[in-house]
């Protein structure tokens, strides 16, 4: 009698090898595609950023350094070397802008051709303000004008105090600097010190058209040209809009650019009556009104009189004359130590 068991192994094998085929293929496939994908994302750009109606920023993808370069659109052409990045925050008006080449040295580029004006050279670098741009070179600030000439010397120590709170522009003519110690000054544009270097910090103008400045927990104002207006006498002066605020031993008011007070008691937000239950489903005002200043809060009467000043930074009524105050408030913690207030 004739069998088919030899015809059966025969099948297994063929569909045996056809499976291992196909699973080679696979992966074959897989690792071809992988190898292509990275040496597409090895050679062409990943991300792009609109310059204008011609020129674009591409961020390229490199296996141990990422790098940016111009492209024309219109022209297909590469216009600017490989470079680390290219600020694109530029002033009104003018057309340099930072960069880091490849090294991490800082200079600058046409935005608008990607021409490299000022070669890489500098250490750190700020855009340009009012004609000059401030560089660092070996931890000194100096500034230099389009054409890359040295206007005022790099001879002013940087420091992250004076980075992060104000930057390096010209505002009006007028520029804060600082000495090895943090402590903040004026130049002008021939990098002549018409401030000392004295204060802990002067601002850059405000909305109101004038500088804050501020010296051992106390604020003051002074005009764009660095003349004191308002003496180092509040504990706190802020800009909100064309308007100026300041408080004094809890309380805010109004003033104007020179320091007289055109409203003399005012709150952060508008005076928020204080309540105290009666049961479970009913609360009954007062009398008593919170009232903010500079963050902190107080309590008036109905009468409009302070009593108790904006120093705390929560104030809660716990029956008719008696109040609870935080103090001592940690951010970290988030919470601070409480004290009560008889009236």
């Amino acid at each position: 009698m004739k069998t088919n068991q030899p015809k059966l192994w025969k099948k297994i094998l063929i569909s045996a090898f056809a499976l291992f085929g196909l699973g080679v293929l696979i992966f074959s496939s897989c690792l071809v595609g992988n190898l292509v994908e990275r040496k597409v994302r090895s050679n062409n750009y990943f991300s792009g950023t609109t310059i204008n109606d011609s020129l674009q920023l591409r961020k390229y993808y490199r296996h141990k350094q990422d790098y940016v370069l111009i492209y024309n659109q219109n022209t297909q052409n590469v216009v600017s070397p490989k470079m680390r990045w290219v600020s694109l925050s530029v002033s009104e008006g003018d057309s340099l802008t930072v960069y880091c080449d490849l090294k991490g040295r800082r200079g600058f580029i046409n935005i608008h051709s990607g021409e490299i004006v000022i070669e890489g050279r500098y250490d750190r670098a700020w855009n340009f303000s009012e004609g000059l741009a401030a560089v660092c070179q070996d931890m000194k600030i100096g500034f230099i004008n389009s054409a890359g000439e040295e206007v005022v010397p790099c001879q002013y120590p940087t420091s992250e105090h004076a980075i992060n709170r104000f930057g390096y522009a010209f505002h009006n003519g007028y520029a804060t600097i600082t000495n090895s110690q943090n402590e903040c000054g004026l130049i002008n544009q021939q990098g002549e010190l018409v401030v000392d270097t004295i204060y802990d910090c002067i601002w850059s103008p405000s909305e109101c058209g004038v500088r804050i400045f501020q010296d051992n927990s106390k604020y003051g104002v002074m005009d764009l040209r660095g003349n004191i207006l308002v003496s180092l006498q509040y504990d706190d002066i802020w800009c909100e809009g064309e308007r100026l605020f300041a408080t004094k031993n809890g309380i805010m008011a109004q003033i104007d650019n020179t320091g007289n007070v055109i409203l003399p008691f005012c709150s952060s937000y508008d005076f928020e009556p204080m309540y105290l239950a009666t049961d479970e489903y009913n609360e009954h005002p007062t009398g008593y009104f919170k009232y903010y200043a500079g963050g902190y809060q107080g309590v008036i009467d109905a009468k409009g009189n302070m009593v108790i000043p904006a120093i705390y930074h929560q104030v809660n009524q716990l029956n008719k004359n008696l109040f609870e105050a935080e103090v001592d408030y940690d951010y970290y913690d988030g919470h601070g130590a409480w004290i009560t207030i008889q009236l």
